[in-house]
């Protein structure tokens, strides 16, 4: 009774807690607490090799996106706080923004300059084509197999001219992020092989 009131809130918090090592309640159930560590200050090597490819595309006149899944982290503002310091022009697409106003939304961005846009992928998963970005980064996931193919192919429109698009995963080594993301790739591959694509 007590694995299974904790199982799914501690599986959140052990993929969740690599991003952020800070700032989590504690897991608790029953008589029973898990409460996890402060490391604020501990070094962020995910999110410094995320801005340090996200330089060299915006250098090489790229535009990128970058999908944050989990909005309950404080992903997005530390992204959007280093990328202003690097000189990269970032947006947030939020959802107060209306599915049916994204685009004109992304467009009048990009017409101010915007370099990078970070979203939720849900927010982008179908009715947007957004080829002007042909670098797509995927922070975190939220570990739908429909929204990964959906939101990877934002950029792989039929209208799309450039020569390549890249699609990137990041996740943490030896971590629930990588087993998660193994899981995903799995089913990932049955579902093409189903689609008869080998």
């Amino acid at each position: 009774r007590l694995a299974n009131k904790l199982l799914s809130p501690y599986l959140n918090l052990l993929t969740a807690y690599p991003d952020q090592p800070y700032g989590h309640a504690p897991v608790t159930a029953l008589d029973f607490s898990i409460i996890p560590s402060d490391l604020k200050d501990e070094p962020n090597d995910k999110l410094n090799n995320v801005l340090g490819l996200v330089g060299k595309k915006v250098a090489a006149g790229e535009r990128v996106i970058i999908y944050t899944a989990w909005v309950r982290l404080d992903t997005q503002s530390l992204l959007i706080d280093r990328l202003a310091q690097m000189g990269i022009k970032a947006c947030i697409l939020k959802q107060n923004v209306k599915a049916i106003k994204r685009e004109d939304w992304v467009r009048k961005k990009l017409s101010d300059g915007m370099q990078v846009l970070i979203t939720n992928p849900f927010l982008v998963q179908t009715g947007l084509d957004l080829n002007e970005f042909t670098t797509l980064i995927f922070y975190n996931l939220a570990f739908n197999l429909y929204v990964l193919r959906q939101a990877s192919c934002r950029s792989w429109r039929i209208n799309q001219t450039a020569p390549k698009i890249e699609v990137y995963l990041f996740y943490w080594k030896d971590t629930m992020q990588q087993r998660a993301l193994r899981l995903m790739a799995s089913k990932l591959a049955a579902a093409t092989m189903i689609e008869g694509q080998l």
